[in-house]
């Protein structure tokens, strides 16, 4: 069984147990404490102890904040399945998983925005995904640091953020002033996985001022376990992928998946143990590189199974092992 089956296994099987969320809202604005406590009604004078605790007593689109430091996740997965956002921008709300689940699931309705904020998710080495999105039209990740997430009993294939989109459905991911490091193991899993699993999903991913470091894949778009269509699109801009024990950034597919897009913008590659920093793999697979810098990996920049890797002639590419620069196609500026 492939490492996104497995997944698939997982999210059923977590989503057949998330706590309604709704049925005693009553909030717009709830708060966690360090000192709080889960039968309070989560309000400022009289804040809750877990985020899954705030989120039964905050109406759909309402916000939970952060009183002071803590950790608020209880060891468990936060099941989030409506319009939400979880600020703790200042204080740094923490999230210490004990169990091979997501931290956050966000399995939300089709119209639904999430936004996470100000966050340190640590997977202890055994979580599944630091965030797992597979449901919402939005999910907004800004200020966190997503860590050690590796995932033993799915070979191991721990991932910082993963999503999973099906069929029809149309999300967007946007990423910003995040790090993600030490997630995955010492051949698979790692820090961003973009993964359609159905015929015609949209994804739209951006993805600015990211560091991902010292992970096992840096930043992956895989649509060889969708068939039938649909598109990813995503942009890189003023992001780093570094230190990576494969790929920098890469994008595969195959002939009868999704389209894949990649703008990449001012970022860069580097210093990643094995394979590429950057490489479109796959017939369907275009990849645009701009004020790019690509160094210090064993393969600089390269091309595979009819993958495009077209460069604006804006790049800083070398002192890698072996460049690659004869995998590059020339596009004008415009």
């Amino acid at each position: 069984m492939s490492r996104i089956a497995l997944w698939l296994v997982a999210f059923a099987a977590l989503s057949a147990a998330a706590l309604p969320q709704a049925a005693n809202a009553q909030n717009d604005r709830s708060w966690v404490a360090s000192a709080g406590v889960d039968g309070n009604p989560c309000t400022r004078s009289q804040p809750c102890a877990t985020f899954t605790r705030a989120l039964a007593q905050t109406n759909a689109g309402g916000e939970i904040n952060c009183v002071d430091q803590g950790d608020f996740g209880g060891g468990v997965q936060v099941t989030i399945t409506k319009s939400v956002t979880i600020d703790c921008e200042g204080v740094q709300g923490r999230v210490t998983l004990n169990a091979q689940v997501d931290a956050f699931a966000v399995e939300a309705g089709a119209t639904d925005v999430v936004v996470l904020r100000g966050l340190d998710i640590d997977g202890t080495g055994t979580g599944l995904a630091g965030i797992g999105f597979s449901g919402g039209a939005a999910l907004h990740v800004e200020k966190c640091v997503i860590h050690d997430f590796a995932a033993p009993a799915f070979n191991n294939s721990g991932w910082g953020i993963f999503v999973l989109t099906s069929g029809n459905m149309t999300a967007e991911l946007f990423v910003s002033d995040t790090v993600l490091v030490h997630n995955g193991a010492a051949s698979t899993g790692g820090g961003i996985l973009i993964a359609p699993n159905l015929a015609n999903s949209i994804t739209k991913v951006v993805l600015d001022r990211v560091e991902v470091r010292d992970n096992f894949f840096g930043i992956k778009v895989d649509g060889t376990e969708s068939f039938g269509g649909g598109v990813v699109n995503m942009t890189v801009r003023d992001s780093v992928s570094a230190g990576n024990g494969s790929n920098g950034i890469v994008g595969t597919g195959n002939g009868s998946g999704p389209v894949i897009l990649m703008m990449i913008d001012r970022s860069a590659s580097s210093h990643n143990a094995a394979g590429f920093g950057v490489i479109a793999d796959g017939p369907k697979t275009t990849i645009r590189l701009g004020g790019s810098s690509i160094a210090g990996n064993i393969n600089g920049v390269g091309v595979s199974n009819g993958g495009v890797l077209q460069s604006f002639g804006t790049n800083q590419i070398a002192a890698n092992s072996n460049d690659g620069l004869a995998a590059l196609t020339p596009i004008g500026l415009h």
